[in-house]
């Protein structure tokens, strides 16, 4: 999008100078031509023949070079993977010095060889000279750069404001759920956020079905009327195989904030339910006939078939222990957990960069991509867990929750969680309008906070 405007930069007043010196010439010589005695027929025919044209020339170029120069043009874009800043700036006609100065100036604030593909920035120009740079290192913060007087780049990182309103979405799985959200007009983010919150007790892949239904209380971020990006997800209802979840977030006094059951459970557990965002189970946990082999074997873990370079994800945090090459397992890595538990990885095609043993992993972090290696007959993930030294089967683990609300905030939390549990109850079932709607949620979010915590962020 290009905005143009009109504005007198500093440096173009030499050129005003110039044009009221070009006036003065002109008078002086009007009048010394009038007292020299040529009648006014004369003046007239000889203005007619040489000043219009000089004049009008010297007027035009000058005008045109005052056109150029006071021209404002902004050019707004997201960074394209593989962009570089200096990259960006070449493309919008900045020579190679100037755009390493732009970097350089405002290296100590924020690098800019950090820029993320995806992310908005901005252009301003006057005539040819850049004046403005802004980029938007993420949904809260944005760096502002200025050209200033001292013939340098200025910059400061600003917060970005938004109007922030809360939305109750409701919907019905039909072939998937992000297939389902994005038919009901949002966003594909808000599909990974709400699967990711509820990925501790719903298998995405093995356990969603046809029918089952959903209901979230979102918060949506707009810049004026336009809509910026989703906010935290406050409080969600899923309702799978005839099991209904619930999950709330919550802000105790203290000032914690995680998402909790109703009973005051953490909804993140301990262990992920997959290592894949996607998948199928090809052979299951225990005795079974070997593929290769061709005889009857205990298998002690899960095969999950996935495309070749899927990514594999630690389900849950620990210490690597084990990595290598074994003619069976291919390529492997082994992790331990606290309590005693270990989960196994096999048959990748690459480890990722950096996982090696004695590497402290978290929860959800890749640690390699599906391959093929050692003995298999397809693109799959071996994958086994450890508890006390016997391999158990993946698909039946009771994960144990973590860090439950504090018994000090459990009135305070039990209070919070009727009000939103009524609110995304009874928009369900009695289709509670917008308005009302937005009443109820600033009601609750007063009561949290005169009670001691604070409910929404």
């Amino acid at each position: 999008m290009r905005v143009i405007g009109k504005a007198l930069r500093g440096d173009d007043i030499f050129f005003s100078f110039l044009l009221k010196l070009i006036f003065i010439f002109f008078c002086t010589v009007f009048m010394v031509s009038d007292f020299s005695g040529n009648s006014p027929s004369d003046m007239k025919s000889k203005s007619s023949q040489d000043k219009p044209f000089i004049l009008n020339e010297m007027l035009s170029m000058v005008e045109a070079h005052l056109q150029v120069k006071r021209s404002i043009v902004k050019v707004e874009k997201a960074v394209q993977k593989g962009d570089t800043i200096i990259d960006i700036l070449k493309k919008a006609g900045i020579d190679y010095r100037r755009a390493y100065q732009l970097f350089s100036d405002v290296k100590n604030l924020y690098d800019l060889r950090n820029i993320r593909p995806g992310q908005k920035y901005s252009l301003v120009f006057e005539g040819e000279d850049l004046k403005k740079f802004h980029y938007e290192i993420n949904s809260d913060r944005c760096l502002k750069v200025y050209w200033g007087k001292d013939n340098q780049f200025v910059g400061r990182i600003e917060k970005i404001s938004y109007i922030v309103k809360r939305k109750i979405i409701h919907g019905k799985v039909s072939s998937s759920l992000f297939l389902t959200i994005l038919g009901l007009g949002e966003g594909p983010e808000l599909a990974d956020r709400l699967a990711s919150l509820y990925e501790y007790d719903i298998d995405f892949n093995r356990d969603i079905r046809q029918g089952d239904t959903f209901t979230v209380l979102v918060e949506k971020r707009y810049q004026g009327s336009e809509f910026n990006h989703y906010g935290p997800i406050l409080a969600a209802r899923f309702s799978n195989r005839d099991r209904i979840i619930h999950v709330l977030r919550y802000t105790d006094p203290q000032g914690k904030t995680a998402y909790y059951h109703p009973d005051g459970r953490a909804v993140q557990k301990m262990f992920l339910r997959c290592p894949l965002p996607f998948m199928r189970v090809t052979s299951r946990y225990g005795n079974r006939r070997h593929p290769v082999l061709g005889f009857s074997a205990r298998h002690n873990g899960v095969d999950l078939a996935a495309p070749p370079g899927t990514l594999i994800r630690s389900t849950s945090s620990g210490v690597v222990f084990k990595t290598g090459y074994d003619r069976i397992k291919g390529r492997y890595v082994i992790i331990r957990h606290p309590n005693r538990y270990a989960t196994h990885y096999y048959h990748l095609n690459r480890i990722k960069t950096g996982i090696k043993p004695g590497v402290s992993v978290i929860q959800g972090q890749i640690i390699g991509y599906v391959g093929r290696t050692g003995r298999v007959t397809g693109w799959h993930l071996h994958y086994g867990i450890r508890k006390n030294g016997r391999f158990i089967n993946p698909l039946n683990l009771k994960s144990p929750s973590k860090n439950p609300v504090k018994e000090a905030f459990r009135q305070n939390f039990e209070q919070y969680g009727a009000a939103m549990l009524f609110l995304l109850s009874g928009s369900r079932i009695l289709g509670i309008p917008a308005r009302l709607q937005e009443i109820l949620l600033r009601a609750v979010g007063h009561h949290m906070v005169h009670s001691g915590g604070m409910a929404i962020h």
